[in-house]
């Protein structure tokens, strides 16, 4: 199986959206705003495909024991203007551990580049997260 398709398959972030508090819908978000959101998509898919990071390891646990282990959820981040998420919202995985993992993983590092000046806040991102599948082998 190819590289890319075994990240694809444990941790994907979908289409980011930029949305403000009275609500900027995505078409009605300017392009830096919206290629600004794909590129923190692209880094936390990256963060949260890590398993190398036991974060990762013990999250991708986690929701291997649910009864339905893939979550799709839209996560809201504050991102101050060095690129460190500050803040991160979503409505619970059903595991106080697996929130918090997934927190801690969101805003682990920052991310590659600041957001633009006059974006809006929150970024909001929709994430799939899937667990590893049995018989995958581990991206380095």
């Amino acid at each position: 199986m190819h590289r890319w398709w075994q990240r694809a398959r444990r941790w994907s972030v979908l289409g980011g959206l930029v949305v403000a508090g009275a609500a900027t819908a995505a078409d009605a978000a300017p392009a830096h705003w919206m290629a600004y959101a794909a590129q923190s998509g692209e880094a936390l898919s990256q963060r949260l495909s890590n398993t190398g990071d036991p974060r990762v390891e013990r999250l991708q646990a986690r929701l291997a024991e649910r009864k339905d282990p893939g979550a799709a959820l839209t996560v809201s981040l504050w991102i101050d203007a060095t690129g460190n998420i500050i803040d991160s919202r979503f409505a619970s995985l059903g595991d106080a551990a697996a929130d918090a993992e997934l927190r801690a993983l969101l805003s682990a590092a920052p991310l590659p580049v600041a957001p633009p000046p006059d974006m809006r806040q929150p970024l909001n991102l929709g994430l799939s997260l899937i667990p590893t599948a049995a018989g995958d082998t581990p991206i380095p």
